[in-house]
């Protein structure tokens, strides 16, 4: 299977070459996401801790000096803190007008008119906590393109180490990958042209209730919400009830190193259609269910400008993770079920204290149980690098192809799509 050969091939490469990576950010740290985050499912607003002292002194290439974090004040009362993403894109691809989409595209030269300047993200934080186990969350994006809106009240039961959420948020599934285009996430549905039937939405914003709480190392939640439209519609729309787990620990015959791993599921019951997907007639009864993980070297330190205390990042960090999902679904053209299968690996690696270089495989199919093939798969390689402690500059090439045929055994398809990238994200 093409997928375990390219995991195994990543696990090789990671256990032959002694370049070891961070994961995300909580898997070399060994800590959960509310360590940074206000949202203890990760994702958006950062706490204080993140946004004052984690990001300058872990991120940059040159870390903040203490004096300047002393000047850092998000908090604008004893109750009232404010946060921000931004994030804009430069983004070029060769272009494929002849209709096919199995025809060797890569000889057409990149076009600076396929996309140009975008702004992908604008969202702006808000947090209210009236009281020390109470909180009251706002984040509103610049436009629907760039970011839901996400209003919820939250209690964090401290002593209990569990948390109760009501209102609109982001759904707690798999991993939260910082591109939101790998197709764990959206699939080919964020404007890929190459052919394939566009695949399930993954879960992303509903209204509704989540618990959670966080014991022995693990992670779990588990939410009932309605699947959030821009226009506040009957609640009666695509109900969905999801539950995720997630643990990680630290090898102990290996101190350097934190293996992690993780497992959800999606039920949603035939209603109305999810307006997720936003076409007449798109209900379907839909049951996901995946594994995700990784393994996570926290580096060398004082080497290649890095030393212990200025940065947890060591020389050669790295991170491999990964996801592979499925969803039983009925698209909306079609009077039979679909079985999806889909999945995201991303291996990241630090070559200087604040530079990182990237690798990521993407992999769909949407014709495992029909004679219909839409299957895909995407490369990318890229760097990226924190200029500032805010201030994030990636660079990204993509390799595209797809299949619209059953391909002949033992036959590789064409890379048929290319895309070049360039991010400036800021945040705080």
């Amino acid at each position: 299977m093409r997928l375990l050969s390219c995991l195994l091939l990543c696990l090789a490469a990671l256990f032959t070459s002694n370049a070891q990576a961070r994961p995300q950010y909580s898997a070399l740290f060994g800590q959960s996401c509310f360590l940074c985050h206000v949202n203890p499912t990760g994702n958006g607003m950062r706490e204080l801790y993140g946004s004052t002292f984690f990001g300058p002194q872990y991120l940059p290439i040159k870390p903040v000096s203490y004096e300047l974090l002393d000047k850092i004040k998000p908090r604008l009362s004893e109750n009232v803190t404010i946060g921000a993403d931004l994030r804009t894109i430069w983004l070029a691809t060769n272009s494929i007008d002849n209709g096919d989409s199995t025809a060797q595209g890569l000889s057409d030269g990149l076009s600076t008119n396929t996309g140009t300047v975008a702004q992908m993200e604008g969202n702006l934080y808000l947090e209210v906590r009236p009281s020390e186990h109470f909180m009251l969350y706002f984040s509103r994006g610049v436009a629907d393109a760039s970011g839901r809106m996400e209003v919820y009240g939250l209690a964090n039961l401290s002593g209990f180490k569990a948390w109760l959420k009501g209102g609109q948020f982001q759904e707690n599934y798999g991993y939260r990958f910082a591109d939101h285009t790998s197709y764990v996430r959206t699939g080919l549905w964020s404007g890929y042209d190459g052919g394939a039937f566009t695949p399930p939405t993954p879960p992303h914003y509903g209204a509704g209730l989540e618990a959670g709480t966080r014991m022995f190392g693990f992670d779990a939640s588990a939410s009932y919400t309605a699947a959030q439209s821009n226009i506040p519609l009957d609640r009666d729309q695509q109900k969905r009830f999801i539950g995720r787990v997630f643990g990680q620990k630290r090898l102990p015959f290996a101190k350097k190193f934190i293996v992690s791993g993780g497992l959800s599921g999606l039920a949603s019951p035939k209603k109305a259609r999810d307006p997720e997907i936003g076409f007449p007639g798109a209900a379907s009864k839909e049951l996901a269910w995946g594994g995700f993980g990784g393994l996570a070297f926290e580096g060398l330190h004082n080497r290649m400008g890095t030393a212990e205390g200025a940065s947890n990042f060591g020389w050669l960090a790295t991170s491999l993770l990964f996801e592979y999902d499925r969803k039983d679904w009925t698209p909306f053209w079609a009077p039979f079920p679909v079985t999806s299968a889909y999945s995201t690996a991303q291996l990241e690696i630090m070559v200087y204290q604040g530079v990182w270089l990237l690798g990521a495989y993407d992999w769909l199919d949407n014709a495992e149980t029909s004679n219909i093939a839409g299957e895909a798969e995407r490369t990318t390689i890229g760097a990226s690098t924190f200029l500032l402690p805010w201030v994030e500059l990636s660079l990204r090439h993509r390799l595209y192809s797809t299949v619209e045929a059953p391909p002949t055994a033992g036959a590789l398809q064409p890379r048929n799509k290319q895309q070049l990238e360039c991010q400036l994200h800021l945040f705080f």
